[in-house]
């Protein structure tokens, strides 16, 4: 990149020189200007081009250079992506504050515990459903499974999109350690630490009973069941769910 040209002051060209001098905008201004003695280019001047200019010792427009298109749009780029890096970074410091802050009021285990239970909710396998039988097996998060409806088999070809009632349950479920460390005045707020473990049990009892209901004639007729747990990310969300109902045996503190 050339720092010489960065140096100097850019401008665009509004209108081209024809009977009447041409127009430039330049820092917000605009001044006439002619081809005479002023332009250096090789290229004739079009409107909307983007041109270096170059003044005399007494202020009077002495050069015109149009700025290579491939050094414009590079320099463009470089602006853009210092920009976006400076608002990731304002992003970051955001996030972090906010993260330190619910920290302070959650506690760091609690936080960790809470954020690993989510990652393993949406993104951990927690079941297969298929095999060679089946024209193959179909993974599902544990998020996944509560969009299954078992009475019909397309919600499994579908991924489990098929969330109801129940499922949006979960999510409240979840998401209550969260709000407990700002509902201290509140004296049961405690408990809602406890209320992931205890849909985590009621829904892997309901799934289990339900894909029990659907695949129970396979292990009649001495067939594998096509449905299998997961059973490291299970253990994985137990131990979180664990951890955070720990918070429920609590005192609540004063707020």
């Amino acid at each position: 990149m050339n720092n010489a040209n960065l140096a100097k002051p850019r401008g665009t060209i509004i209108k081209v020189p024809d009977a009447s001098p041409g127009l430039l905008s330049l820092n917000g201004q605009q001044m006439q200007f002619t081809i005479e003695g002023v332009w250096k280019s090789p290229v004739a001047p079009a409107a909307n081009q983007t041109v270096d200019v170059e003044f005399d010792g007494s202020g009077v427009l002495a050069a015109m250079t149009v700025v290579d298109s491939q050094l414009l749009a590079k320099e463009r780029l470089n602006q853009l992506g210092g920009v976006a890096q400076e608002r990731g970074k304002e992003a970051a410091n955001v996030l972090l504050k906010a993260i330190k802050a619910l920290a302070a009021r959650m506690g760091t285990v609690p936080l960790a515990a809470a954020a690993a239970f989510w990652i393993a909710w949406f993104f951990f396998p927690a079941a297969t459903i298929g095999g060679e039988g089946m024209g193959g097996s179909v993974s599902l998060t544990f998020w996944n499974l509560l969009g299954v409806n078992f009475n019909n088999l397309e919600t499994i070809l579908r991924g489990g999109s098929d969330h109801g009632l129940f499922a949006f349950l979960g999510l409240i479920a979840i998401a209550a350690p969260f709000a407990a460390p700002f509902l201290r005045s509140v004296p049961w707020s405690q408990h809602l630490n406890a209320a992931p473990l205890g849909y985590l049990v009621i829904a892997f009892i309901v799934i289990t009973f339900e894909e029990g209901k659907l695949f129970g004639e396979f292990s009649k007729n001495g067939i594998p069941s096509p449905f299998s747990w997961a059973w490291l990310t299970i253990l994985f969300l137990g131990v979180a769910a664990l951890v955070l109902g720990y918070g429920a045996l609590k005192k609540p503190a004063n707020a």
